[in-house]
């Protein structure tokens, strides 16, 4: 057996990574169900109620996604009035978002199902590799966050 070396394996796993991307992307947008709101204002809503009332800053921090994004998708989910929008009472330059009644009603019609579709997928697997997956997935997610940190530090 020929060994890989590393450069070769790094390559290999960019190519898998970069296959799986969009593959997830379209897999979690499939199992939407239609009569709700996109995934990413899923889980924006889903945050909400997580974590209660949160600036636009935090939303953008726990969805991962740039503030411009998040002022989007408040305005998209304010103008269905499934959250609003408040001055934050502790700094009046950033605004505090909120879910509304209708938007807890939205998430509980939607969120639970489309996890549950989400999550058939994985059992396209044998346990040993979800195991594998559980313990792989948060250390990879981990060092993805710190070299985006230090990189994004970098070029400011």
């Amino acid at each position: 057996m020929v060994r890989q070396s590393t450069q070769a394996r790094l390559d290999a796993l960019v190519a898998a990574f970069t296959e799986l991307g969009p593959a997830w992307g379209h897999w979690t947008s499939a199992c939407t169900p239609t009569t709700s709101v996109s995934y990413i204002r899923m889980r924006l809503l889903h945050a909400l109620e997580c974590g209660g009332d949160q600036t636009m800053t935090d939303l953008a921090r726990a969805l991962g996604v740039t503030q411009r994004r998040v002022t989007d998708l408040v305005e998209a989910l304010g103008a269905d009035q499934l959250v609003e929008r408040r001055p934050n009472p502790k700094d009046g330059r950033s605004t505090v978002v909120s879910l509304t009644r209708a938007g807890a009603d939205q998430l509980k019609l939607s969120w639970q199902q489309h996890q549950t579709d989400i999550g058939k997928v994985f059992g396209d697997l044998p346990p040993e590799q979800q195991k594998q997956l559980l313990e792989i997935t948060p250390v990879l997610t981990e060092a993805i966050r710190k070299r985006t940190a230090t990189r994004s530090s970098a070029d400011a």
